[in-house]
């Protein structure tokens, strides 16, 4: 069974991975050819070539390490050396604006492709649980006042609540005056009025927060679907993927200010398992996940480290203000630098992710 987990995980892996790498690299692809450049190859996954094939000018390759991919454009190392019938259709030899458009539009399709796949999602409808009572904490505000596993709140001080994560956003927000519910039951309406206490609790970056609560837990059986508009899905997967990079940057400095643990860094045995966790769950579910791994991978690629499109972006943000190539020598020392950097990075997160396999 063991076993048979792993397999699973892996495949879903590979999957999400392919998915992202493909739709990233032909971001840099489509546009380095729509800009005049020759590419060389496109590859699945990095290391030696286990399937390839030609077509036009463009080698078409699978790679034995599907851990990524790449796009090998002409002209794109420095110190080689072109033909004079070659340099016009070169990386190299392109204005600064042109390389930078190439490099930027990498992480911008797994952006778009993020924004697509909710957009589809919030469309084809979402899972929302109703505000159904479905269990109540004892001594807690909810049970002195008298409320019971069924009832469904309809309101708070007034506003209508829809949804449990309504009712929950609302005695959030109001949560420091008393509250007005009405409530339906099996024999009508009736009016419940209930102060909540404050608590302590986690957020999302596992900070300590004060909360409000009346002592309520949903009923997981009370569930419609929400279906979304063209327009107000797509406003709906750019607010996703904006929550996304905020949780990730601030998720970052807390990492760097010491206020999260380095452990709950991870990598992608980490991933693999969460694949095969959000592909057990559904095709939503799934896509879901290929989306949110892709907002982070396009972010993650604009960080201004060398090695990775961020690095080249400066490069080209650089040369633009210099009006003039940075050396040869410059570009291989801090290439050499910033995969450095990440091959260490890459070791400490397969560590954590072992050492919690281990634990769990």
């Amino acid at each position: 069974m063991v076993i048979n987990g792993i397999f699973y995980d892996i495949i879903a892996f590979l999957i999400v991975i392919s998915i992202i790498v493909l739709i990233h690299e032909f971001g840099h692809f489509i546009v380095a050819k729509k800009m005049g450049v020759k590419v060389e190859k496109f590859s699945l996954g990095f290391g030696p070539k286990v399937y390839g094939k030609k077509i036009g000018e463009t080698e078409y390759i699978i790679s034995a390490l599907p851990l990524g991919g790449y796009v090998k454009l002409l002209g794109e190392d420095p110190s080689e050396e072109l033909p004079p019938e070659d340099e016009k259709r070169s990386y190299g030899k392109l204005p600064p604006y042109k390389k930078f458009l190439i490099i930027f539009f990498g992480p911008a399709f797994n952006f778009i492709i993020a924004a697509v796949i909710f957009t589809v999602i919030f469309m084809t409808g979402r899972p929302v649980l109703k505000p159904v009572i479905g269990g109540l904490m004892k001594g807690l505000p909810a049970m002195k006042a008298g409320l019971k596993k069924g009832d469904v709140v309809t309101s708070v001080n007034g506003i209508k609540v829809n949804s449990w994560a309504g009712l929950s956003r609302y005695i959030e927000k109001l949560g420091r005056h008393t509250l007005t519910l009405v409530v339906k039951e099996n024999n009508g309406y009736r009016t419940v009025k209930l102060k909540p206490e404050p608590t302590e609790g986690l957020n999302i970056l596992r900070q300590k927060t004060k909360r409000y609560v009346i002592g309520i837990t949903p009923s997981n059986k009370a569930i419609f679907y929400k279906y979304g508009s063209l327009w107000n899905s797509f406003i709906s997967s750019l607010k996703e993927i904006w929550f996304i990079i905020y949780i990730t940057i601030v998720s970052l400095f807390y990492l760097i200010a010491g206020k999260l643990p380095a452990s709950d860094l991870g990598g992608p045995i980490m991933i693999a398992q969460l694949s095969g966790r959000a592909a057990g769950l559904g095709v939503s579910d799934f896509f879901y996940f290929v989306a949110f791994i892709s907002v982070n991978i396009g972010l993650v690629n604009l960080f201004p480290i060398p090695a990775l499109d961020g690095g080249h972006l400066l490069f080209s943000v650089i040369e633009m203000l210099k009006r003039s190539p940075l050396s040869v020598k410059f570009q291989e020392t801090a290439a050499k630098i910033g995969f450095a950097i990440l091959i260490l990075l890459m070791l400490f997160v397969s560590y954590n992710d072992i050492i919690r396999a281990i634990k769990t």
